[in-house]
């Protein structure tokens, strides 16, 4: 009878045996392995959030407005078109009041090195060869072929105005600009 009285003897397992080791121990297991690897990610490909220049940049948007405004106001319009067989850029350029006798065009597109990609500014003055028609070389501007640059984004300046936009494949036609309304 004393032995019916009496609990049977418990049998412990050993303690990684433990079904609730697992739940208890595993989720913050599995929480640090996730962050190391979410860190391994960020720093192998860790990308620039904010430029090195920012407080400059944030500076001349006040600027860029007043100049965009500026273009506005002499109600310019400009027609680019590349020549590569001249290695020429021609730009026609028409709105009030006198036009300056140098300009300066901008091209900026993305290229691709190794496992980066970077943006490449080309920055080409244009002289003035008539009222009017301005002329530059293209020796830096990539063209032809497969890997050949689709799409630049454009900047026609000076002191005073610019006008911006976007050129896709300028090998096959020209782009027009107009003030921003």
């Amino acid at each position: 009878m004393e032995a019916s009285l009496m609990p049977p003897k418990s049998r412990r397992d050993t303690w990684y045996k433990e079904p609730w080791l697992l739940l208890v121990a595993g989720g913050p297991a599995f929480v640090v392995c996730a962050s190391i690897y979410t860190g391994y990610v960020a720093m192998r490909g860790a990308d620039k959030v904010v430029a090195e220049d920012y407080y400059k940049q944030g500076l001349m948007i006040n600027k860029d407005i007043q100049r965009d405004a500026k273009a506005r106001e002499l109600q310019l319009n400009a027609y680019i078109n590349a020549d590569f067989a001249r290695s020429k850029i021609i730009l026609q350029l028409s709105g009030k009041g006198s036009l300056p006798d140098n300009i300066q065009l901008s091209l900026a597109n993305a290229a691709k090195g190794g496992n980066s990609v970077s943006e490449v500014i080309r920055r080409l003055p244009l002289k003035q060869i008539a009222p009017g028609q301005y002329e530059g070389e293209l020796k830096l501007m990539p063209h032809g072929g497969e890997d050949a640059v689709r799409l630049f984004h454009i900047k026609l300046e000076t002191t005073d105005w610019r006008l911006t936009g976007d050129w896709f494949d300028p090998g096959q036609k020209p782009v027009q600009l107009n003030a921003a309304k």
